[in-house]
């Protein structure tokens, strides 16, 4: 469980880092709200207290919604028409 929360917190940070580089800070702000506060914490309380699942529950919520965040990120990410993004534009 360790080695993959180490492996995808290693991730999003690279990914959020790039799409606030492109000018998407709002919509990252966004993403991190409803990825940990409307996902990730709720389902970490379910799993830790109402599934009895300890520590190990409110860990496992907290890292699904880093992935949920993660794969949204790199949706983001890899859709992006990065030649479009760099075109300047010419007066």
């Amino acid at each position: 469980m360790l080695g993959f929360c180490i492996v995808v917190n290693n991730i999003q940070p690279v990914l959020s880092g790039v799409a606030v580089g492109a000018g998407w800070q709002a919509f990252v702000a966004y993403v991190n709200v409803g990825c940990y506060y409307l996902f990730g914490i709720p389902l970490g309380l379910l799993m830790g207290f109402a599934l009895h699942w300890g520590v190990l529950g409110i860990w496992s919520g907290m890292i699904g919604g880093t992935i949920i965040q993660t794969l949204i990120l790199t949706w983001m990410v890899y859709g992006t028409n990065w030649n479009e993004e760099l075109r300047v534009e010419e007066n």
